[in-house]
């Protein structure tokens, strides 16, 4: 059994939900049985009875003390010795009470300087490297899993690239920034992107059912949207209007792989501070980086936005280069190393 430990509500957003179900799943398809804590239950999906044994809420409020306590209590009560914790408070404090208990882990850990105990960490942004860790690993056991062949996406994300229209004009645009609360960046992208584009293109707004902006924004694009936009919450064909896009402009986090892997030209604008990471896709040639939201310039906007609608052909070299990043295959590399490590 291996226990998930997971931050997910409409204000951290649900990219790492997203991401627990998706190695979940791959865990299960290899026998290994799975748990779930953190989310509340209205996080909850109908397939999430089926693919965890058991789901336990936790406050979201406690210190890392407090929080990696009642982890290690839910551990014992399932008979679970590894851990796979998203979740943004595991500090020192944190791993030294998993490590009293003597759990193992993966943790999802961006290198940011504070020290590391646990036997696995996983960080797919493009850029980084086992260098950025240095001087942060305490245990000389750790593996690194480190680049976004270990992304994790559903399996349907498998070769998703290669099912996509290219060439010729764009004809869709996909506006998304996650699960939760999208910040007003839809607001802010939708009108200057309307005018930059040509005539006949269609917009595909996709929004969460966490989203506290929605009723708002079906009335606010009714009024503007020209008759040219479509706005979908919790699509059950995302993958679909994903591969029909031309262009996608989106949040950072596991959007970006999702559209990665089905090699769309992706503009991307950091909605919050920890995707400023983002600005990676950019360095690797697949993707343009707006950086972040509150110093977002209409011009330059509009500008990446009419080149992309313009060159067919640097479209499909951003998404050929992202889709080479991406293959879709990372949770299932990740759950046959935690397999091996169990």
């Amino acid at each position: 059994m291996i226990l998930f430990r997971c931050s997910a509500d409409a204000t951290t957003g649900f990219g790492h939900l997203a991401r627990c179900r998706a190695l979940a799943a791959a865990l299960a398809s290899e026998g290994i049985a799975v748990s779930m804590a953190g989310p509340n239950h209205a996080a909850r999906q109908a397939s999430d009875k089926q693919l965890f044994a058991n789901w336990f809420e936790m406050p979201a409020d406690r210190d890392s003390k407090a929080d990696a306590s009642m982890l290690s209590g839910f551990a014992r009560k399932i008979g679970s010795r590894m851990l796979v914790i998203d979740d943004y408070r595991v500090d020192e404090t944190y791993q030294g009470v998993l490590r009293h208990e003597g759990l193992r882990w993966l943790q999802f850990q961006s290198p940011n300087g504070q020290s590391i105990w646990s036997d696995l960490v996983l960080h797919a942004n493009p850029a980084v490297s086992s260098a950025d860790y240095a001087g942060m690993l305490r245990n000389s056991a750790t593996r690194l899993l480190l680049g976004p062949r270990y992304a994790l996406l559903r399996a349907e994300f498998g070769r998703a690239a290669a099912r996509r229209r290219k060439g010729g004009t764009a004809r869709q645009v996909m506006l998304a920034f996650g699960a939760g609360d999208d910040r007003g960046a839809i607001q802010r992208t939708f009108p200057p992107l309307l005018t930059a584009a040509p005539p006949d293109m269609r917009f595909v707004v996709v929004s969460g059912v966490h989203n506290p902006n929605n009723a708002a924004l079906v009335d606010w694009l009714r009024t503007v949207g020209d008759g040219r936009v479509t706005f979908l919450i919790d699509p059950p064909n995302l993958i679909e209007i994903m591969q029909a896009s031309d262009i996608a402009v989106t949040s950072g986090g596991t959007l970006t792989y999702e559209l990665a892997a089905c090699g769309v030209a992706m503009l991307i604008l950091a909605v919050s501070d920890n995707q400023l990471e983002a600005a990676a896709w950019e360095k690797q040639g697949a993707a343009i980086f707006l950086g972040p939201m509150a110093a977002l310039m209409d011009q330059r906007l509009t500008d990446c936005f009419a080149a992309l609608c313009r060159w067919a052909d640097a479209r499909d070299r951003m998404g050929k280069r992202a889709a080479q990043l991406v293959d879709g295959q990372g949770a299932r590399r990740v759950a046959q190393i935690l397999d091996e490590a169990i």
